[in-house]
């Protein structure tokens, strides 16, 4: 086991790390907020198409900017584009769209595809693979530590598999790993059966661990899960998430550090 310090005081000690990645440990804020806003715009323009009439338009332009949480040139970090799977954000905006006259079928038909629509556009413009989401600085520097320590390393997201194997080839990160845990895995976060089914798969028990997540869902998932040290992480975001969940909260990763049991 190794010993786990947050600014150079001991907060016990452990065999496995558990990382949320987006707003953890990928700068993740300029490339979700550029998503949510194209969506918007598609929608929009899917609506306007439909002969909604204006006012309808402009309500559910509201309701879409509320609930993917834009707030002017930023993100909130506590809405669903930041926290929720992609299924979970297309549930929630086929319900938006319920409560101007769609049925269910429809609102789903149609979120599905101006969801499949905005990736493929983003995907084709020019200078976008320049926006991808790079790691937080001192991410490397203690991830490498952990590695060198002994500590196992899992990544636990809502993003898809494919999603993960991305971030990993981009920012370099082969081999850093032990597990990953994807929203493609059952049961996916914020479900506590899926950390207790990921210690599983590490071999190790829950209270071996320690998970870091920017998101009071994953950190209360955490300790109903069994893990002890739930470390909140704010420093991801413009504006940073207040945490309600965390036992322990940093700031920067080099507030971390670990030394190993012998």
């Amino acid at each position: 086991m190794a010993e786990l310090l947050v600014r150079n005081s001991s907060v016990g000690f452990i065999k496995a790390i558990i990382f949320d990645k987006d707003g953890t440990l990928s700068n993740s804020e300029e490339c979700l907020l550029e998503l949510a806003k194209t969506r918007i715009v598609f929608f929009e323009d899917k609506f306007k198409k439909l002969k909604l009439n204006k006012i309808k338009i402009w309500l559910l332009k509201k309701f879409l900017i509320s609930v993917y949480g834009l707030k002017k040139n930023c993100l909130s970090a506590n809405a669903s584009i930041a926290i929720a799977s992609r299924d979970h954000n297309i549930i929630s905006t086929a319900t938006i769209f319920t409560l101007f006259g769609f049925d269910w079928y429809q609102s789903l038909s149609i979120g599905k595809e101006i969801f499949n629509e905005v990736d493929i556009y983003l995907s084709n413009q020019k200078g976008n693979k320049q926006k991808q989401r790079n790691l937080i600085s001192g991410a490397l520097d203690l991830l490498i530590s952990l590695k060198k320590k002994g500590v196992s390393i899992a990544l636990m997201t809502n993003d898809t598999q494919k999603g993960i194997e991305e971030f990993i080839y981009r920012n370099k990160l082969e081999g850093i790993f032990d597990y990953h845990w994807s929203a493609e895995n059952n049961p996916s976060k914020p479900n506590p059966e899926a950390v207790i089914e990921l210690c599983k798969k590490m071999n190790f028990n829950p209270s071996d661990c320690a998970l870091i997540s920017d998101a009071d869902t994953d950190l209360k998932m955490a300790k109903q899960a069994g893990i002890t040290i739930v470390v909140g992480f704010n420093g991801g975001w413009e504006k940073p998430p207040i945490l309600t969940e965390k036992r322990f909260l940093i700031e920067k990763f080099n507030e971390l550090k670990i030394h190993s049991s012998h």
